[in-house]
Parts: structure tokens; sequence; C-alpha cells
């Protein structure tokens, strides 16, 4: 796989993700369905915590990437949706971070929803990603 990344400013930066991911030659693309914080049961952890779910999360979606042979570095798009936006901005340091540290460089938005699927969630992730 080649990827360009395509980022006419340097804003983006400072929030942990880029504008344009250009995938030329991939071998295979990966849909990965929302994640929430959840155990294996299903069972939404750490109720009202951002933090905590953010790291759940990334460990779910990290989860279900080393299943389908990927990692964080092949991720393009990274979608996330949000109940409490005032939350997310507080935690969004976190999990850029967090983020960084897996090799993750991805483009996608933030949405702020007035509800998710999973009862006490905060926070869910949608993944595209390409090997």
């Amino acid at each position: 796989m080649k990827r360009e990344i395509i980022n006419p400013w340097t804003w983006q930066e400072a929030l942990g993700f880029v504008h344009g991911n250009k995938v030329s030659d991939a071998e295979s693309t990966f849909f990965l369905a929302g994640q929430t914080a959840c155990d294996a049961n299903g069972a939404t952890l750490f109720p009202g915590d951002m933090e905590k779910q953010i790291d759940v999360v990334l460990d779910n979606i990290a989860t279900i990437l080393e299943q389908g042979g990927m990692d964080f570095s092949n991720v393009m798009r990274l979608n996330i949706y949000t109940v409490d936006m005032e939350k997310m901005m507080a935690a969004h340091d976190h999990m850029s971070e967090n983020l960084k540290q897996r090799g993750c460089q991805h483009t996608g938005c933030l949405l702020g929803v007035t509800g998710l699927a999973s009862p006490g969630a905060l926070i869910e992730m949608e993944v595209t990603a390409v090997k």
C-alpha cells in the first residue's frame, strides 16, 4: 500500500489528525463497526468517565484490527460520535496522545449526537483501515 498524506494547512497537527489520506496499491480495506466502551458481553464500562471510555474504545478497535491483520497505522478514517461534546473536548488531548502512540494518522470527523445505541456510552468510534 502506498499512502500520501494531504495537508494543505498545518493547524490540524495540534489536534492529531490529517486532512486527507490518499491510498493506492491497496491489498485490502477493512470497515469496522462503531465501537463503544464495552466489555466482552457488551456491557458499557466506566459510565460518565470520558477518558476511560476512550481508552476502552481504542483497545477494542485495536483488538479488531489485530484480528483483521492490521493495526492503527492502517487506519485512514476515524469518525467519532459523542453525546457530551464538552467532556470530549476536555479529553481530546488524552485521546490524541493515545492515537499518536498507536501510530494513527487518520482523517475523520467529530460529531455531537443526542444518543448512542449502548446505554451509558459517551463516545463511539468507527474506523476504515487499509493495507
